[in-house]
C-alpha cells in the first residue's frame, strides 16, 4: 500500500509543479492597455498595448538580507470591473522565518490608459532587509529602444536601453522613466516613495530591465522595526496615438507555428554536453554508470577548495568515475588566500591519482592567479576561467589575457523569483547572454557552466521537513525535461561551445540514487528512477557531433523547439513549456513519413523506471503535411525523427 502511495506521488510530481495550483489570472484593462495580475505572487503583468509589449511586470517583492525572496500569500482580492476601466484591491502576507511583513495593493487604471499602483506595507517583526518595494519590469525587447529619464533632483536627458547586456546599473537616481513603444507613443514610468535605478536583469537571464527601489550604494542590509511602515507609489501613463495601436490587438491563432531555419549557413554545432559529479553521491553503481553512458556526455564536472583536506578523495572519486564513464573532467578551481602552497599541494596530488583531466578552470580568477595555476599545472592542459553563479560575475570581471583560453559562466533562472512564468521568460535571454559574451570573450571557448535550476549557494540550513534552498522538485518535473529542452536550444542556437548542466544522481541529477541514498520525503521519488531531463539530454545526446538549427516559435512562452542534424539523420524535439493543451504546426521539415515518440504524464511512469525499453518503443508513424497539426498535452517532448 505504502510502496503503491509513493508509485502516485511520484508520478504526480512528475507531471504537476506547485506554481501551477495557484488562481487563474484576472484579465484587466485600462483603455488600450490590456494586461494580467498574478494573484499567486501579486504582480501585473505583461501590460500590452496591441501587440505591444509596454512592461513585463510590476510586483514589490520583499528581500531578506540574503537576497532571498519571500513567498507571497494573497487575499481579499477586490475587482471593480468597468470593461475599459477597473479598480482592485488585495491583501498580501510575506513570512518566512523570522520575517513577518504585510501589505495592502490597489491598483486603478482609467480608460485613458493610466495605471496607477499602490504599496502600503507593515513590519509585523524586526528583521533585516536588502530591499522592499516595487519593481517595474520593462521587457528584454526593449533593448535599444530610445528613452528619456528623469531623476529624483528634476535633471532629463535621453539614451537608448542598453544592445548588450550591461555590467552595471544603465540607470541610476531616477524619478521616472519614459521610452518609446512606436513612432509618436512613449510609455511613461514614475516612481514615488524612494530613490529607484535600473539594472539590466539580462544579468541574470531575467527576460526584462529592472527598475527597482532602494540603490545598491545604500548600505545593506538594514534593520526593520516591528511597526515600520512603508508606502509606495508606480503611475504608468501613455502619450501619443496609443488607441490606434490597441486596434491591432493580437488574435490567438489556433495552431502555434514553429519554423526550421533553411538557410545553408543557419547552422550551429551543437554544443559539447556534460553534467556535474554528484553532491549526494559518492560512486556510481554499475546500473547508474551504463544509464549515464547512453547519455553520450563530453565531460564531467567537479568544483573544488584547493584549501579543502578532503581535496585528494573528492578527486579521486570524480576520476574513477569520469574513467568508468569514459569521459574527462573539467574541475574548477576555487583558491584560498594560500595560493601558492595550496596548489603546490594540488599538483602533488594529481600526481597520486592521475585524474584525466581535460581543463582546469580557475574560478573568480585574478591575473595572478591564473598565471599561478598555469605555471604550476603545466600549459599542456587547458587552463580556463569561470564564474560558476551568473554571467553578471563575468560581465564585471572580463577574462583580460590571452592565454585565458577557455571561459565559462554558471546561470540559474531563480536569482529573482521562482515560479514557472519566470522560468520561461529566461530561456530566450540564455542566449542573449552569449551573444553578449561574445562581445569580449571573442573566438575563445566559451562553456556555460553549471546550469541549475535554482542558486547553488545555500545562506541558511532548511528548516525541518523543508528541502535545501539550492533543490528544486521541478528537477524530477516533466517541466524540468520542456525547460531543458529550451535551455539546450537557445544556448546551441546562440553559439556556445559547451554546456554542463545539473548533476548526475541525486535530487540536483538525471536520476534518483538507488536505495542505499536516503532521499527525504519532501522530495517524493522512488529509488533508480531517471527523471524526465534524463530523457531529454539522451535524445539530444544521440546528436553529439551533429548541427542545430534554428527553430523560430510564434508563442515562445508556450511552445519551442530544437532542431538536430547528423549524418543524414534529423530529429526535432518540441516541449510544451505551458500547463494548457496546445496544437502545432511545423514549418520547414521535409514532407514524407517520419516517426513520432511522446514523453507525456501518460508514460512518464513506465519511462522512468526503464528508459531503454522507452527509447526502443516504436514510435507513431506520421505522414508530414502541409498545413499539418500535432496536439500536445501540457509540459509533453514530441520528438519527430526523419
Amino acid at each position: 500500500m505504502m510502496r503503491n502511495l509513493r508509485v502516485l506521488c511520484f508520478v504526480v510530481w512528475c507531471c504537476v509543479t506547485p506554481s501551477l495550483l495557484g488562481a487563474d489570472p484576472i484579465a484587466l484593462r485600462a483603455g488600450p492597455l490590456s494586461m494580467v495580475f498574478d494573484q499567486e505572487h501579486a504582480m501585473l503583468r505583461f501590460l500590452r498595448v496591441g501587440r505591444i509589449e509596454v512592461l513585463r511586470g510590476i510586483n514589490a517583492p520583499v528581500r531578506d538580507q540574503f537576497w532571498g525572496t519571500l513567498p507571497t500569500k494573497v487575499s481579499n482580492v477586490k475587482l471593480r470591473d468597468q470593461g475599459r476601466a477597473f479598480s482592485l484591491s488585495f491583501d498580501v502576507a510575506c513570512v518566512d522565518r523570522e520575517i513577518d511583513f504585510s501589505w495592502s495593493g490597489t491598483i486603478v487604471g482609467t480608460a485613458e490608459g493610466t495605471i496607477t499602483f499602490r504599496f502600503l506595507g507593515q513590519a509585523n517583526t524586526s528583521f533585516l532587509r536588502n530591499r522592499i518595494g516595487f519593481c517595474v519590469l520593462h521587457p528584454a525587447a526593449a533593448a535599444g529602444v530610445p528613452w528619456e529619464l528623469e531623476t529624483t533632483d528634476g535633471e532629463r536627458s535621453k539614451g537608448r536601453f542598453p544592445r548588450w547586456i550591461s555590467p552595471h546599473q544603465p540607470a541610476r537616481n531616477l524619478r521616472a522613466i519614459s521610452h518609446r513603444i512606436a513612432p509618436d507613443v512613449w510609455a511613461e514610468v514614475r516612481c514615488e516613495g524612494e530613490t529607484f535605478e535600473m539594472e539590466d536583469q539580462r544579468n541574470w537571464t531575467d527576460g526584462s530591465f529592472k527598475t527597482y527601489c532602494t540603490p545598491l550604494e545604500k548600505p545593506y542590509p538594514v534593520a526593520i522595526d516591528a511597526g515600520t511602515v512603508i508606502e509606495q507609489r508606480v503611475e504608468i501613463r501613455l502619450t501619443g496615438p496609443a488607441a490606434k495601436l490597441a486596434l491591432s490587438e493580437p488574435v490567438r491563432e489556433k495552431a502555434i507555428e514553429l519554423t526550421i531555419a533553411d538557410e545553408a549557413n543557419a547552422q550551429r554545432r551543437l554544443p559539447l554536453l556534460g553534467l556535474q559529479v554528484s553532491s549526494q553521491v559518492a560512486q556510481l553503481n554499475e546500473e547508474e554508470t551504463g544509464r549515464l553512458r547512453a547519455l553520450q556526455l563530453d565531460h564531467l564536472r567537479i568544483r573544488v577548495d584547493t584549501g579543502d583536506e578532503a581535496l585528494e578523495t573528492l578527486l579521486a572519486s570524480a576520476s574513477q568515475q569520469a574513467r568508468l564513464l569514459g569521459l574527462r573532467l573539467h574541475v574548477a578551481l576555487s583558491i584560498g588566500d594560500e595560493a601558492r602552497a595550496e596548489l603546490e599541494r594540488l599538483v602533488s596530488i594529481v600526481a597520486r591519482v592521475k585524474p584525466p583531466v581535460a581543463s582546469w578552470l580557475v574560478t573568480e580568477a585574478t591575473t595572478e592567479r591564473f598565471e599561478l595555476v598555469r605555471e604550476l599545472l603545466g600549459s599542456q592542459k587547458q587552463i580556463g576561467v569561470a564564474e560558476d553563479t551568473n554571467f553578471t560575475e563575468l560581465n564585471r570581471n572580463r577574462p583580460g589575457s590571452a592565454a585565458m583560453r577557455m571561459v565559462s559562466f554558471g546561470l540559474n533562472p531563480q536569482c529573482h523569483a521562482t515560479d514557472n512564468l519566470t522560468l520561461i521568460e529566461t530561456l530566450e535571454i540564455q542566449g542573449e547572454a552569449v551573444r553578449s559574451a561574445r562581445q569580449f570573450v571573442g573566438d575563445r571557448r566559451l562553456f556555460v557552466s553549471p546550469v541549475t535550476l535554482k542558486v547553488q549557494k545555500v545562506n541558511q540550513p532548511p528548516l525541518p521537513g523543508d528541502l535545501p534552498s539550492n533543490v528544486d522538485l521541478r528537477q524530477a518535473s516533466l517541466f524540468g525535461a520542456c525547460w531543458t529542452v529550451g535551455s539546450i536550444k537557445y544556448l546551441a542556437e546562440a553559439g556556445a561551445d559547451g554546456v554542463t548542466y545539473y548533476e548526475t544522481t541525486g535530487w540536483k541529477g538525471v536520476m534518483s540514487p538507488g536505495p542505499e541514498v536516503r532521499v527525504p520525503r519532501a522530495f517524493p521519488v522512488l529509488p533508480s528512477r531517471v527523471y524526465p531531463i534524463y530523457h531529454v539530454l539522451r535524445l539530444i545526446g544521440e546528436f553529439a557531433g551533429g548541427q542545430v538549427r534554428p527553430v523560430s516559435s510564434s508563442a515562445t512562452m508556450d511552445v519551442v523547439g530544437i532542431a538536430l542534424e547528423r549524418s543524414g539523420r534529423r530529429r526535432l524535439l518540441i516541449a510544451n513549456l505551458s500547463q494548457r493543451r496546445q496544437v502545432v504546426r511545423v514549418a520547414g521539415i521535409k514532407s514524407g513519413t517520419a516517426t513520432l515518440l511522446r514523453l507525456n504524464r501518460g508514460n512518464v511512469a513506465a519511462a522512468s523506471i526503464d528508459p531503454e525499453a522507452f527509447v526502443q518503443r516504436a514510435g507513431e508513424t506520421l505522414k508530414i503535411e502541409t498545413g499539418g497539426t500535432l496536439k500536445m498535452s501540457p509540459h509533453e517532448v514530441l520528438v519527430i525523427d526523419q
